[in-house]
């Protein structure tokens, strides 16, 4: 770009002061394309025009004349609305607020809406069409967007459409949260036009999209959509030039869906007719939208309603796919409904191949759709094989939520970053929650069900990031601590059940993959299961592997462990594993953890030498010595309760036990005092907590 006409300056360096003086965060971006120059552009800031006009003056000599705004939280709370596909772009004016600040180029003009949130900032949200392209993207924190003179890489230069930088009006005021539900209606009404019937087939579309939304219960209308359907209706009936006219299309459609689910002999169509009329793909994904968009708007299904969002896919959506893809055990209303057993019956149905955390030989060991495990000792590099699944997953183009009740947000962006996970990646296809909390829907005392206003917060909040960001696999990092948030007991199976009946909700109807880690006791020997309940591996519907440690990993040198198969509900896994070894147990993979070069650690999980011998013989070795240790500790936990004894309520941190036994800090004290807490014997201030105090045998609270 070169100098703007007077001024001695370039193009960009004149557009960032401007953007500056109107309150807002410009940034370098490189010719040619759209990536930002330099790897700190998230955390710019400027105080001065001046610092502005030499910093752009001397990167446009460096190859980046372009010029973006920063968005988001840093960015003064703007936002973008990018309206990439041309459906989206016909409906905008239906569902997207006006703002005077708009920017385009000749190829896609008015493509983008500038606001400025007042309040409940939103997210960074991409809304894709059913082949992949993208459709409407709300561009928040962490994402930036260019402005002119800035030229596109398709060599367009970008335009204000408008007045410049929106007049003396500037980008429009809005609420962060109803802006997310205009754009997510948008991101839905895109879909829907992008198959839409051509003239004198709609009727039937019309009414197949209204039996969906608007059903509700077994007789009643949908209240949400009910309000908010003839917005949709009246978008698509206007961008398609509708022979009947928006007004006399919403008033009809609305009239005879209403009719017909209201009145008991009626039974209007839905879902699974629309897949047939404007393909399953569009269908399905306008199902998923419609709950997204009930959700962002803050609207709740009663529970009754809810029963098949437990099961499955809601109105049996998936009754119009293939035969090779459907799983009629998740298209049913309930539970206790009959299954469909001639997809079975005719060989339609396969059992799933295992396709996640996959082997160098190409042969996966953990089932897609279902709950699988990882369980084993502590320091056995059961986090890093599931934070190696995770970055399996994320390149082949899925997207990972990280539920971590053992670590803190530092520990975890360093294991994957050392695993090859680029912060784009960290940024836009991976989320991390670290609960210190419950959630209602496991939460329980000794008195029996308690939802306590928190964990009703918590909840929502969980579950509305889990439709907006969509995971397709969820680690669940430490079990024992998750049964401690929400008052459960691992040795007890109603317990059990609850967690259980929550990690499987978390599959959605076999799109969705869960993996639990779990710990076992200080030796993980031949045949051992998860702390705890022996009923806790009937959660698993898919594998649950023990991680047996041969050579420990550590810091700077290379580690071995080997996984065998404790379960294998498909079966599928032990195909693939090693014959069974003396203990009549079968070894699924060996993993290399190399962590030698700094900063990076290599994982490879390989399917083990059949003419291995030693391999079991060393795990063995490795067995007798924690064996040992556990018999330490159980001598030094006795030591640490003749100490401590009549003064059970007096707290203590680990290095003042240390002093009291006259004991090294080599981390034996603090194993002991968590050997003790597993007895019932001693316990903490909270589940990751840093005091400790002996229990006195009256003491019957199961916390503080």
């Amino acid at each position: 770009m070169g100098e703007t006409k007077g001024s001695g300056l370039h193009g960009n360096t004149q557009s960032a002061l401007e953007a500056f003086t109107h309150g807002f965060t410009p940034i370098p971006i490189r010719d040619g394309g759209k990536s930002p120059y330099g790897s700190a552009w998230t955390q710019l800031s400027w105080d001065s025009k001046e610092q502005v006009e030499a910093s752009f003056e001397r990167w446009a000599t460096s190859g980046a004349t372009g010029v973006g705004l920063l968005l988001g939280k840093r960015g003064g709370n703007l936002v973008d609305v990018d309206l990439d596909h041309p459906a989206a772009w016909r409906l905008r004016e239906h569902f997207m607020p006006y703002s005077a600040m708009q920017t385009g180029r000749p190829g896609n003009t008015r493509s983008h809406r500038w606001y400025v949130v007042t309040k409940n900032l939103p997210a960074t949200k991409q809304y894709r069409m059913p082949d992949g392209a993208m459709g409407v993207e709300l561009r928040s924190t962490g994402a930036q967007t260019l402005i002119p003179p800035s030229v596109h890489p398709s060599g367009e230069q970008y335009r204000w459409e408008g007045t410049k930088w929106g007049g003396r009006t500037g980008p429009a005021k809005v609420d962060g949260r109803v802006l997310s539900v205009q754009v997510a209606l948008l991101g839905m009404g895109a879909v829907l036009l992008d198959a839409w019937p051509e003239r004198g087939g709609r009727h039937e579309a019309y009414l197949a999209l209204a039996g969906g939304l608007l059903r509700f219960g077994n007789d009643g209308v949908h209240p949400y959509w009910e309000k908010n359907l003839p917005i949709v209706i009246e978008a698509l009936a206007d961008a398609t030039h509708d022979e009947d006219g928006p007004e006399t299309r919403v008033a009809e459609v609305m009239r005879t869906t209403m009719n017909q689910l209201r009145t008991p002999e009626g039974r209007a169509i839905g879902f699974p007719k629309l897949g047939e009329l404007i393909g399953v793909d569009h269908a399905e994904l306008v199902r998923r939208r419609a709950r997204e968009v009930q959700s962002l708007a803050g609207w709740q299904e009663p529970e009754v309603t809810r029963l098949s969002e437990d099961y499955g896919l809601g109105e049996a959506v998936t009754s119009t796919l293939p035969p090779e893809v459907r799983n009629p055990i998740e298209e049913r209303v309930t539970s206790w409904a009959a299954v469909d057993l001639e997809p079975y019956l005719a060989g339609e149905v396969k059992m799933p191949a295992p396709s996640l955390l996959i082997r160098t030989d190409g042969h996966g060991l953990m089932y897609q759709g279902r709950v699988n495990s990882l369980f084993g000792q502590s320091e056995s590099a059961k986090s890093w094989l599931a934070g190696f699944a995770c970055v399996q997953e994320i390149g082949a183009g899925g997207k990972s939520l990280y539920v971590d009740c053992e670590d803190t947000p530092e520990g975890t962006i360093d294991r994957f970053r050392r695993l090859g996970l680029g912060d784009d990646d960290l940024r836009h296809k991976f989320r991390y929650v670290n609960p210190e909390g419950p959630i209602s829907s496991m939460e329980r005392s000794k008195f029996g069900t308690r939802e306590s206003k928190e964990g009703k917060a918590a909840l929502g909040e969980f579950e509305a990031m889990l439709v907006s960001f969509n995971p397709t696999l969820i680690v669940v990092d430490g079990m024992t601590t998750l049964y401690a948030l929400h008052g459960l007991d691992t040795n007890d199976a109603m317990s059990t059940e609850i967690v259980t009946g929550w990690l499987k909700s978390l599959c959605r109807g076999g799109t969705r993959t869960v993996i639990v880690i779990d710990h076992t006791g200080k030796s993980s020997g031949p045949g051992a299961s998860p702390i705890g309940a022996h009923h806790k591996v009937a959660m698993v519907q898919g594998t649950a592997l023990r991680v047996d440690v041969i050579d420990r990993p550590l810091p700077g040198k290379v580690g071995q462990v080997m996984l065998t198969v404790f379960k294998d509900r498909p079966g599928a896994v032990r195909l693939v594993s090693l014959p069974p070894n003396g203990d009549d147990e079968q070894v699924a993979g060996v993993v290399t953890v190399d962590s030698t070069v700094e900063g990076i650690t290599k994982i490879s999980v390989d399917p083990g030498d059949p003419e291995d011998v030693n391999l079991t013989e060393r795990h063995s070795s490795k067995i007798a010595a924690e064996m040992a240790k556990v018999e330490t500790l159980r001598t030094l936990g006795e030591a640490i309760v003749t100490v401590l004894e009549g003064q059970p309520r007096i707290e203590y941190r680990l290095a003042q036990i240390e002093v009291l036994l006259d004991h090294p800090s080599d981390g034996m004290v603090g194993d002991a005092c968590k050997l003790l807490e597993g007895q019932g014997r001693m316990m903490r201030n909270s589940p990751r907590g840093q005091f400790w105090r002996l229990l006195d045998p009256s003491d019957t609270s199961p916390t503080k």
